[in-house]
């Protein structure tokens, strides 16, 4: 992997074959709005393909996907090697002048409000992001990227441009090309890159983010689980843990496929603020019940990786599918400019259990609130 340092920072990843991918990631996300601002990086997204990205199509019409989180917003496509030069040009024109007819904001906020609609039937995303709201109350975190719709009805043109202008700078990205050849389409396309437009490298000022602590350490939630199970709840169980290291990282990603195979269960881990959010969610009776069968989960899932056969059993089920993903250049080109975490290699059963045991400890400490009356 190269790294070269122009106004975006570059990072070129060498793989074989006939696709390449291209990513674009730009350090602004729903955690830097401030008050009044609820949802404007996501409609920033939503313009920026539409505005400036010619509607995102790149070469023989692969369509770039955009994601706004809380931390940052990223613009990635899939092409041909042949197209790779075109993908990091169009890319490369987010950081143009954002210009925006009322007609085609308005078109957007309207795409918007029925991607709201369809996010908050599902009960598990409503869920997810009330596990998040609690477990950073009180801070720019704590509201979803898709934003508060009195905001976006009082949404202008000048609003869209402001921020996109603020945050939309060269040197506050990273953009990886994952091909065959990679440093010849950075040759190719060097030029693209354009300066920064205002101000001094590094954070723009005014973001909300700063200084943002979770409000608890632990939360459970719980909400009413549709038809076929009207008498179940849908239970959601959050905590945070301190700051991983690279190698940590590494054995969180394995432990999660680790307790997918023992115990089913699918465990989401976010890092916000150099921290990890841990949570999971599941159909029970309650949120007691809920916390039993998590902690069951985790405790077989140590128990497999501690028996005899668990470097065997950890090897096929978490080693193999994660050293696959390697190949894929879309799952490179995120990893690239995600944390750096060490090989998956290198880790072993007794790391990944203890991991399992960490975060059976805090399960344990939620369980009492769950038990409580």
């Amino acid at each position: 992997m190269a790294v070269v340092s122009t106004p975006v920072r570059l990072i070129a990843v060498d793989r074989p074959g006939a696709l390449a991918a291209v990513r674009l990631t730009v350090r602004v996300g729903s955690a830097d709005e401030r008050p009044g601002e609820h949802g404007v990086a996501h409609v920033v997204e939503h313009l920026v393909v539409r505005c400036l990205l010619a509607g995102g199509r790149v070469g023989s019409g692969a369509l770039v996907d955009a994601r706004t989180g809380r931390e940052h917003t990223g613009y990635s496509v899939l092409v041909r090697r042949a197209d790779a030069p075109a993908a990091v040009r169009t890319l490369a024109a987010a950081f143009g002048e954002l210009r925006v007819p009322s007609a085609v904001l308005d078109a957007e906020l309207a795409a918007i409000r029925q991607e709201t609609a369809q996010r908050t039937a599902d009960v598990r995303w409503r869920l997810q992001e009330a596990l998040l709201t609690a477990l950073w109350a009180d801070t720019s975190y704590a509201h979803s990227p898709l934003g508060d719709r009195p905001v976006l009805d009082a949404l202008t043109a000048d609003d869209v441009r402001r921020f996109h202008a603020l945050w939309y700078r060269p040197s506050h990205a990273t953009a990886v090309i994952v091909a065959n050849r990679p440093t010849d389409v950075l040759t190719a396309t060097a030029e693209a890159w354009p300066k920064d437009r205002t101000g001094t490298p590094g954070q723009p000022p005014g973001s909300a983010a700063c200084g943002a602590r979770p409000a608890t350490p632990g939360v459970c939630l719980e909400l009413p689980t549709p038809p076929p199970h009207p008498t179940h709840r849908t239970v959601g169980l959050a905590f945070t843990t301190g700051h991983p290291d690279p190698h940590l990282r590494t054995c969180q990603h394995l432990a999660r496929r680790a307790i997918r195979a023992a115990g089913g269960l699918d465990i989401q881990v976010q890092e916000l603020r150099g921290l990890t959010c841990v949570w999971a969610m599941l159909s029970a009776p309650d949120t007691g019940t809920a916390t039993r069968a998590v902690h069951r989960a985790l405790r077989r899932t140590r128990d497999h990786l501690l028996a005899p056969d668990g470097e065997t059993w950890l090897r096929a089920e978490a080693l193999i599918p994660e050293l696959r993903t390697t190949d894929d250049p879309e799952a490179t080109a995120i990893r690239a400019t995600a944390a750096p975490a060490t090989p998956p290699e290198t880790v072993t059963t007794a790391d990944v259990a203890a991991v399992t045991t960490s975060w059976e400890r805090h399960i344990e400490e939620l369980r009492h609130v769950g038990d409580a009356p």
